[in-house]
C-alpha cells in the first residue's frame, strides 16, 4: 500500500477516479490512480502513479486519434509473431521502440500506426517487410 509521508501511516488506500480532460476539442474520460491516508485524510498521488496516470491519459489520446494503444501495439507484435526488436527492425523506430510504445512510454507515430496496420492487413506487404529488414518469417 505503501507509506503517508506526511504522518507516517501505513493506512493507505489507493483509488481511482474518472477524470475528464479536454483534447483536440473533445472531452475524454481518463481513469486515474490517486492515494488517500485513512489516519491524517491526506490525497496524493505517488511518483508511480503519475508515471502510470501519464500513460492512460497518453493512451486515451492515442485511441481518440485512432492509432493503437500500447495494449493494442503488442497485441498487434505478437499477432504478427515478432520480438519487440525484429519489430524494430521491420517497422523502423530505433533498437528500443516497441518496448517504449508497448510500456505506454512514447507514442508511435502517425506513420508507424499506419504501417503496422498495413501489415497486418496485407500480408505480402508485411512479408516484403520482413524481406528487407533481412528476417526470415511467414506472414500471420
Amino acid at each position: 500500500m505503501g507509506e503517508c509521508k506526511v504522518c507516517k501511516s501505513h493506512s493507505v488506500e489507493i483509488l481511482t477516479a474518472d477524470e475528464e480532460i479536454t483534447y483536440k476539442g473533445s472531452t475524454l474520460s481518463v481513469e486515474i490512480e490517486f492515494s488517500v491516508c485513512h489516519a491524517c485524510e491526506r490525497e496524493f498521488i505517488s511518483k508511480d502513479q503519475i508515471i502510470k496516470n501519464d500513460r492512460m491519459i497518453r493512451d486515451a489520446k492515442k485511441v481518440h486519434d485512432g492509432l493503437f494503444s500500447a495494449k493494442e501495439i503488442a497485441e498487434a507484435r505478437l499477432t504478427l509473431g515478432l520480438t519487440q526488436e525484429q519489430a524494430s527492425l521491420v517497422f523502423g523506430g530505433g533498437r528500443n521502440a516497441f518496448s517504449k510504445y508497448e510500456r505506454g512510454e512514447v507514442s508511435q507515430s502517425v506513420a508507424m500506426d499506419k504501417l503496422i496496420k498495413q501489415a497486418l492487413k496485407h500480408p505480402i506487404v508485411y512479408r516484403d517487410l520482413l524481406k528487407q529488414a533481412g528476417i526470415g518469417h511467414s506472414a500471420p
